[in-house]
């Protein structure tokens, strides 16, 4: 899942979340394919930002996946010796990897070792 400025958002996207307005009224369901057209409806109706499925757009300064969780191993390099500092790496690592690239993903990383 990833939250996206509405201009980068583009049809054929999934909703995870409900599209709103600023005053938290729903316009569309978890689930709604994203049209070019549907696109234009929400910017008019002031939504500002959307939740969708998946990892589909790299923003500006973004890092990407690798990168981040090459970082999370150089934050946790000091304390490899704590077994909760480890079990919190790891989650971090699970979280990022099932957002992105999903269980099936997840799950063959797991197998091979590298999680």
């Amino acid at each position: 899942m990833q939250r996206i400025p509405i201009k980068f958002a583009a049809a054929g996207m999934i909703l995870e979340k409900e599209a709103m307005t600023p005053e938290g009224q729903v316009l569309c369901g978890a689930g709604t394919e994203l049209t070019a057209e549907l696109i234009l409806r929400l910017e008019k109706q002031g939504v500002a930002v959307l939740t969708v499925q998946g990892h589909p757009v790299t923003l500006p300064g973004e890092k990407s996946l690798p990168e981040r969780l090459k970082e999370l191993d150089s934050r946790f390099s000091r304390v490899k010796g704590d077994p909760v500092l480890r079990a919190i790496k790891k989650l971090i690592a699970r979280m990022w990897i099932l957002q992105e690239r999903g269980e099936e993903a997840l799950q063959a990383l797991e197998k091979q070792g590298k999680l």
